[in-house]
């Protein structure tokens, strides 16, 4: 009787948590993806990415986070699990990636981001030998819970047999609804 319970009220929870956060839609030169984000307590976060590349190409990770603020600087650091799967290429792998990013408002409306990932050749593995990631963007509130983002930015994996998939490289646009 007791496992149920606590089944429901943990699922109860995660639920909860989940919504606390939003959901995203990403939309680069070639890739597009979405995104779910939550808070897990005050000063942890997880998100969860799915971005798929035109060459057939298939990118997921899952982070955890501890958030912070420094002053009107927000931010999160902390790890994520990134998988690749290349169906034209064979290219398939993953990497265990750490970073964060940070958040700079300007005034209500614009604020500037940035991030930075780093996967180094220990944590990969397959087909993947490093993963590095890094964006630059600025942020417009359409609404207090919608924003849209305009960036630039980079996702690369490093081939175990030397040579690289640049995933993203080049301007995004992302779509960010706060549930």
């Amino acid at each position: 009787m007791k496992s149920p319970l606590l089944a429901a009220v943990l699922l109860a929870t995660t639920a909860h948590s989940a919504l606390a956060g939003g959901v995203a839609f990403r939309f680069g030169d070639e890739s597009f993806g979405a995104s779910i984000a939550g808070d897990i307590g005050p000063e942890t976060s997880a998100q969860f990415d799915w971005l798929h590349h035109e060459d057939d190409a298939d990118l997921l990770s899952a982070g955890l986070y501890a958030n912070g603020r420094r002053g009107a600087l927000t931010g999160r650091v902390g790890a994520k699990a990134v998988t690749l799967t290349a169906d034209d290429s064979g290219f398939d792998g993953g990497v265990m990636a750490f970073g964060g990013d940070l958040s700079l408002p300007l005034n209500d409306v614009l604020r500037l981001r940035g991030g930075i990932y780093y996967g180094p050749e220990a944590t990969g593995f397959s087909d993947v030998d490093g993963y590095s990631e890094w964006s630059l963007s600025a942020e417009i509130s359409i609404f207090q819970n919608s924003a849209i983002q305009l960036g630039f930015g980079d996702i690369e994996f490093d081939a175990e047999k030397g040579g690289e998939f640049d995933f993203e490289d080049g301007p995004f646009v992302r779509l960010q609804l706060r549930l």
